[in-house]
């Protein structure tokens, strides 16, 4: 049977929305495309995945040669991007950005190193280093979310986006 391709950005917008559960308008805005443009590269991920689930099909990720990957520096927050840059951490809005070294990029897309990410289910119990979220104005603190970007969460005394915290 012949393999069902998913390029990079359909790969990272089925992460983005099913896997880590951030909301469309959210997820456009980290890959740096429209709200429709999203939706396209999700539908069609999403009828690759089917195809290949229902027919057998085994899935390869092509693109990985082009893509860019980061690291918050303040929170541990790990993402990738096929050609997007990155001014601030999508997760707690740091500007303390590191662009990840081509021998790191090697090393981290090997196939004994794709099963140890915590987005192929393995090791790990949360969605990052960061042990709580707190809210960078009063001081709040909430346990993290697994999967939940801390930014996505308002503190409930002011209402300011709350930031990853290791």
């Amino acid at each position: 049977m012949k393999p069902i391709e998913i390029f990079i950005d359909e790969f990272e917008a089925i992460r983005l929305r099913d896997y880590h559960d951030i909301q469309q308008k959210r997820s456009a805005e980290i890959m740096g495309v429209s709200q429709p443009t999203f939706h396209r590269i999700l539908t069609s991920a999403r009828k690759k995945i089917a195809n290949a689930l229902i027919n057998g099909n085994t899935i390869v990720i092509r693109g990985k040669d082009q893509l860019i990957r980061y690291k918050c520096d303040d929170c541990g927050f790990k993402w990738q991007h096929p050609f997007k840059e990155y001014k601030k951490c999508p997760d707690c809005g740091s500007i303390r950005i590191i662009l990840l070294k081509e021998d790191e990029k090697s090393s981290q897309d090997s196939e004994e190193s794709l099963m140890d990410r915590k987005s192929y289910g393995g090791k790990g119990l949360g969605a990052g280093p960061p042990a709580v979220c707190k809210c960078p104005n009063c001081g709040y603190e909430s346990p993290k979310t697994q999967g939940v970007p801390c930014s996505n969460t308002k503190c409930p005394e002011c209402e300011t986006p709350l930031c990853g915290n290791p």
